[in-house]
């Protein structure tokens, strides 16, 4: 917000706004976590205003639009070995007018990450996201943000069985990060039992209630 503006006080602001308003700095803040987890950096991007700032510590501390740049995908295009998952916990919000909101957003981040052939490590980071929000031609973005560290714990794992499931695991639609991810293929929804890869002929995975056979995706 600039000093030339002019916008009306929170307290002019109904309860139907506010709760429009924290729904809509809440998805924001979702928007942020998916751009991040399946590194779509153009959605990272489209998380803060043109000016505006993030303060990661040591990883970053400069324009919003420049951190994007961190969760683009690899420079000689293989997928990146990498998995990260964030979970948003309690969420406040104080409005200090009709467009400048201040919103604080516990996280937890896992980050798995293979080692070696039989080894990996996983990376939990607890924090919260403290952000200036402003709306700025109808849409909140972030102004600035300070990602505060709370504590973090890092181990290492052997991935073999008896350590994991790989052939339980191997039965899933795997994730992975865009454009391969299956939130970026919403086509394949359009039919029950549509997998990626999958053949006619081939059987449901686990037979039983509940299950449909598997159907080629066109």
């Amino acid at each position: 917000m600039t000093n030339t503006q002019t916008t009306a006080s929170a307290e002019t602001m109904s309860a139907l706004d506010k709760l429009v308003a924290k729904a809509e700095i809440y998805d924001v803040i979702m928007r942020y976590c998916r751009g991040v987890d399946r590194s779509e950096p153009e959605l990272v991007k489209s998380v803060y205003h043109e000016d505006g700032y993030d303060d990661h510590g040591a990883m970053f501390q400069g324009p919003g639009w420049e951190f994007s740049k961190f969760f683009a995908p690899r420079e000689d295009g293989e997928p990146s070995d990498s998995r990260a998952v964030h979970f948003i916990g309690n969420h406040y919000v104080e409005f200090q007018s009709a467009d400048v909101a201040f919103s604080e957003a516990s996280f937890v981040t896992w980050s798995h990450s293979p080692i070696d052939e039989y080894n990996a490590s996983l990376f939990t980071f607890c924090g919260r996201y403290i952000d200036r929000f402003e709306r700025r031609g109808g849409e909140w973005k972030v102004a600035h943000r300070i990602c505060l560290h709370e504590w973090n714990r890092v181990e290492q794992f052997p991935t073999d069985p008896p350590h994991s499931l790989p052939d339980f695991a191997a039965a899933f639609v795997q994730a992975a990060r865009a454009p391969d991810d299956a939130t970026s293929h919403w086509e394949w929804l359009d039919k029950p039992g549509v997998r990626p890869g999958a053949n006619p002929t081939d059987p449901p995975v686990f037979p039983g209630r509940g299950t449909a056979p598997l159907i080629a995706r066109e």
